[in-house]
């Protein structure tokens, strides 16, 4: 999969193969919904949002310019779209749930002690506030550069640098102390 390979999907899709569409549907689908289930927190709400996400960049694909990836121009659109959905669905929602699928660690280690570490980060990870699960989501999970970060959540790069060095020492500070 390259950026060149997407240019040509939203060509074949404007010049009226809407199938082809259905190529960046299947390649987007996971890092949309990851997007949205961190800000979202309820999977069929998640699922609802995701899908909207999609509908909204078919229906501007025609305003996709190409000056950045077509990744972070819908991930920009998963971004809007669920912070959009939160505040007009949900205001009052403060509370913060478990994301069971919140999967951070790849190694192989059995131990318990090291079990143990992943659960509670998974757990300290699930309490972020959800703007801060979407940088750490984005960064880690999705490998994604600050200068994309940026554009997608609509901070400055010095931001997203600033607020994620300030997530990772809450982290390890609240793992130090447990």
């Amino acid at each position: 999969m390259t950026v060149y390979d997407d240019i040509i999907y939203v060509r074949r899709t404007l010049a009226g193969e809407t199938e082809a569409f259905s190529v960046l549907v299947e390649r987007y689908q996971s890092l949309v919904f990851s997007i949205v289930a961190r800000l979202v927190r309820q999977k069929q709400d998640a699922e609802d949002v995701a899908q909207d996400v999609f509908v909204k960049a078919y229906s501007s694909l025609k305003g996709f310019r190409g000056d950045a990836r077509f990744s972070t121009w819908i991930c920009r659109i998963a971004y809007t779209t669920a912070v959009s959905y939160i505040r007009r669905k949900r205001p009052d929602r403060a509370g913060v749930e478990i994301l069971n699928d919140y999967d951070i660690c790849t190694a192989d280690d059995e131990s318990n002690l090291y079990e143990k570490r992943v659960q509670q980060l998974q757990r300290l990870l699930a309490q972020l506030p959800p703007e801060d699960a979407v940088l750490v989501s984005l960064h880690y999970q999705h490998d994604k550069t600050m200068d994309e970060i940026a554009s997608i959540v609509g901070l400055s790069v010095a931001n997203v640098k600033v607020r994620l060095y300030r997530i990772r020492k809450r982290l390890y500070e609240e793992l130090k102390s447990e």
